[in-house]
Formats: structure tokens, C-alpha cells, sequence
């Protein structure tokens, strides 16, 4: 279509009031689809029709960042560039120009004042603000709390899951696992931490390490694994120095019971005040409990996804 053909049909587009209100505030800033919507105190479906037709007259350029459409005015040439000149005076005299154009500078005064735009969607951050892709961003963060100066011991390391988090916050990590395969693979995914970072392979219940080895020690995910918990964590109260800190995280009892045999489970769980009894009765103290929002994902043999709830429980190896 050729600009002398697209007159007609530029006259009809343009003879509608919010089209012209759009292209008003478009000649002031460029505006998102909703930034729109609020300033002509419309709902966002009937301005996407309006812009839609103003796009297809190629008077709107849009600009997609993630989620959002921006849209600018781009000033058509020739005999529409024309038109534009003859139409751009007469903007000024529309009916609801000065309650869109305060409506505008409400919007973009938002843009720059930070603290409004976090008090407009406080109630929506918990969904769009607070998702990551994989979660370590919070681990570092917290990981460069802990003091350089540590040794740690990852009893139960798996594969490195957590000791991937650790190592780059402490000075010696000691992953500790009865599984020499998970040892072996633990080695290949922490080749790349800086730490001091041993393997030793040996069971809960007869940790490979010195009396007060160790700062710390954290048996995650392990101690449902054990028929008795008291055995091994004695072993942790050993191994660890004067004022030092065990701790554990475990799921809560559950009813899967596929997972003793799939999983290699021998509890479905245990009950955080058990475990509180245990660690009172190996020595440790000043114990405090914390539920967490995490789960522990698996897949039954059904198919089913299941999300188990998790805690963390810390205590305190006596002075």
C-alpha cells in the first residue's frame, strides 16, 4: 500500500479519540502497554485493539522486554508525515489531554522513585520477584557470613550437593560418604572449588576423622538412612571442636513408603522432637529448630511427583 492509498484509511484510524490520546502521551515518552492503560484510565485489552491498528499504520514502533511490550511513536514520512504535521498542533486541545498527561507524569515519575514502585507491588512480590533459576544465589550470599578461617565436615556428601555450596566459603572440607562412587563423583563435580578439599569414605556411625577435627559438621539428608540416630550422632559430637555447631536437616515423617526400598530409606522421616532426645543425649546443646520452605522432590514408581517437607536443627557442642 502505497502512502497516497493509505490516507483514507489513516483519516478513518485517526478519527477516534483514544488513538489520539495514545499518540499524544507516545509523543511525550515511550510507554509500555500498561503505562497506557493507566494513563488513559483504560483497561489494557481495548488499548492493545487501539494500538494495533495504529501499529498496522506504522505510526507505533514496539520494543519487547521479557514480558512487556513498549511502544514509541514513529513519525511516518511522505504524505502521512504530512497528515502528522497538520495533526500533531490539535493534540494539545483534547478533551482529556490534562487528566492523561498528569496520569503520565504520575507514571513516569514512578519510574525514578524506586521506593513507590516497591510499595505499588509489594503484594505481588512473593510471586514475580522472588524465583530464581536454581537457588545458589542465596547459598553464596549467606556462605560469605561463615567465617574463611573454618573446617567443615559434609558427612553423607553424595555426589557434592552441598559441599558444592560450601567450598568456596571455608578453609578445609572434609566429604565424608560410605559410597566410594559417590566419593568419585563427588571429586569430579568439586574439582573447581579452591578449598582444601580431602575424601575420606566411612560410615556415620565410624566417622574417618580426629576427635575435634572439625568446626562444623552437617549431616544432611543422612540420619534417615540409620535405624538409630545416637550412634552416629555421637560420632558428630566427637569429631567436632568445643562450641563448634552440628547440624541437620531432615524430612519430616512421611507415608511413602516406596522409598525404602527405592530410596534405600530405612525411617519415613523422623520426628523433629526425636531428634532433639538425640542430640540431648549424645552431649549437644543450645538446639534450635527451623522449618523450611524447601521440599525434598521425588518421583514415585507411579509416576507422581512428591514433595516432602524439610527441617534444619542445629546444636552446640559444649565449651
Amino acid at each position: 500500500m502505497t502512502s497516497v492509498e493509505s490516507i483514507p484509511y489513516a483519516l478513518r484510524a485517526l478519527s477516534d479519540e483514544t488513538r489520539l490520546r495514545i499518540l499524544s502521551l507516545l509523543q511525550k515518552a515511550e510507554l509500555s502497554v500498561g503505562e497506557i492503560a493507566r494513563c488513559l484510565a483504560t483497561g489494557q485489552s481495548r488499548i492493545s485493539n487501539h494500538l494495533k491498528i495504529l501499529r498496522e499504520m506504522g505510526w507505533i514502533g514496539e520494543r519487547h522486554e521479557g514480558s512487556y511490550t513498549f511502544c514509541r511513536l514513529e513519525v511516518p514520512t511522505g504524505h502521512l508525515g504530512n497528515l502528522w504535521e497538520a495533526l500533531a498542533p490539535s493534540l494539545e486541545s483534547l478533551g482529556h489531554r490534562d487528566a492523561d498527561q498528569a496520569r503520565l507524569a504520575v507514571v513516569l515519575a514512578e519510574r525514578t522513585d524506586t521506593r513507590a514502585f516497591f510499595d505499588r507491588i509489594a503484594g505481588d512480590w512473593d510471586v514475580i520477584g522472588s524465583d530464581f533459576e536454581t537457588g545458589t544465589g542465596r547459598l553464596e550470599a549467606l556462605g560469605c557470613l561463615v567465617s574463611p578461617q573454618l573446617v567443615v565436615a559434609d558427612i553423607g556428601c553424595g555426589t557434592g550437593y552441598l559441599a558444592g555450596a560450601l567450598g568456596s566459603h571455608v578453609r578445609r572440607l572434609i566429604c565424608v560418604d560410605s559410597s566410594e562412587a559417590m566419593l568419585s563423583k563427588a571429586r569430579d563435580n568439586l574439582n573447581s572449588l579452591d578449598c582444601e578439599l580431602e575424601f575420606r569414605e566411612g560410615v556415620m556411625e565410624a566417622l574417618p576423622l580426629a576427635d575435634n577435627e572439625v568446626d562444623a559438621a552437617c549431616a544432611h539428608m543422612v540420619l534417615h538412612h540409620l535405624a538409630d540416630s545416637r550412634p552416629g550422632l555421637k560420632e558428630l559430637a566427637r569429631t567436632v571442636k568445643p562450641g563448634g555447631t552440628v547440624v541437620c536437616l531432615e524430612m519430616l515423617p512421611h507415608h511413602e513408603t516406596w522409598m525404602h526400598e527405592t530410596m534405600a530409606d530405612t525411617r519415613l522421616g523422623i520426628e523433629p522432637e526425636v531428634l532433639d532426645d538425640d542430640l540431648r543425649a549424645v552431649g549437644l546443646s543450645d538446639i534450635r529448630r527451623q522449618m523450611l520452605t524447601d521440599r525434598y522432590v521425588v518421583e514415585s514408581p507411579a509416576g507422581k511427583s512428591i514433595r516432602l517437607p524439610l527441617y534444619l536443627t542445629r546444636a552446640r557442642c559444649p565449651d
